[in-house]
């Protein structure tokens, strides 16, 4: 990658002091959309701390883009050609209506888009104007880390914009590798290892924290039209998306019979991703370690409620918050 951007200055800053802003941007972010992720990233060295941000912050607004809690504000007109054929592609991939209306569909897959170039000019050594994408820029130089695994997470993404329907676990997999196995593979490059087995760790990782995310925004999620749960694996307990809205649901012996099943898949996964930690840099592995421990809290909560998620959110009390940051001082494992 050219490093010409290095040497860009505006309105008489240096790029340093720039790139110094684009961080504490970044940073505000991160610290705005998640108290948790925060709290487990103040505990890695100063630079990977700020790029673990860059990344997050990225990760963060495309997640923002498609729920349209935030646009870029910028006049993306150029991009309207582009995103149109984008749009004709993705619904000759799939058998799904897009869940927003036309407009609204337009604006987010096209800010998406204009995320895609950004990531495109980075690779090409462009300058870059915002500050997000000159501290992702100044991150992507430092580290090696695949640039394809941002586009895929895109196209994670972008699934989002239409009905869902995971049919087979197998399914759900492959979107949660998109949307949160790609950030892992990411991570662990800042994170820092030698051994290329990580690697198959940190996708294990990502598989874990996203079904838990499922379980935990069910709620959330069935507002906005969109269902994970595998319709075939439903099926196998005589249940369907239209279950969901029962009130009861969670008192049915299929449902609960279904849970089990669901966090059997979720507990292999978390042990694979177990591996990972040993495996990080001796100065990285708190922070994720943090983050395994307070996902697999919430686990044991689905559990300890045999599984009704649907009555009310999985949260933990500050009782239970406070167990699981004094665990991370003392408990090396998950078990």
């Amino acid at each position: 990658m050219s490093s010409s951007f290095l040497l860009v200055e505006n309105g008489g800053s240096s790029f340093s002091e720039r790139l110094e802003d684009a961080y504490l941007h970044c940073e505000s972010v991160a610290r705005a959309a998640s108290s948790s992720f925060f709290r487990s990233f103040r505990h890695l060295p100063e630079q990977k701390r700020k790029s673990v941000n860059a990344l997050y912050a990225f990760c963060r607004r495309v997640d923002d883009i498609v729920d349209g809690d935030w646009l870029p504000q910028a006049n993306l007109s150029h991009l309207d050609q582009r995103t149109s054929e984008r749009l004709t592609e993705l619904l000759e991939q799939r058998e799904a209506n897009p869940i927003y209306s036309q407009k609204e569909h337009h604006q987010r897959l096209r800010a998406l888009m204009m995320f895609r170039e950004r990531l495109d000019a980075i690779v090409q050594g462009e300058p870059m104007s915002e500050p997000m994408f000159v501290a992702l820029a100044d991150t992507l130089q430092r580290y090696p880390i695949e640039v394809d695994h941002l586009h895929e997470l895109i196209n994670g993404m972008e699934d989002d914009l239409f009905e869902t329907n995971y049919a087979r676990f197998e399914d759900l997999r492959r979107y949660c590798y998109r949307v949160a196995s790609t950030v892992g593979l990411c991570l662990i490059e800042i994170y820092g290892y030698s051994d290329p087995s990580a690697r198959r760790h940190a996708v294990e990782m990502g598989l874990f924290l996203q079904l838990v995310n499922v379980l935990r925004d069910i709620q959330e999620d069935l507002q906005r039209n969109r269902i994970y749960l595998p319709t075939e694996e439903l099926a196998k307990f005589g249940l369907s998306h239209d279950d969901l809205t029962d009130p009861t649901l969670a008192n049915r012996p299929g449902w609960q019979n279904f849970m089990r099943h669901y966090i059997d898949h979720v507990v292999t996964n978390r042990n694979n991703a177990l591996g990972l930690l040993p495996l990080l840099d001796k100065d990285a592995r708190r922070s994720p370690r943090l983050m395994c421990t307070a996902y697999n809290a919430i686990l044991k909560e689905a559990i300890r409620r045999n599984g009704d998620v649907l009555s009310r959110r999985l949260t933990l009390n500050f009782y239970r918050k406070m167990q699981v940051a004094l665990s991370t001082l003392f408990t090396p494992s998950l078990d």
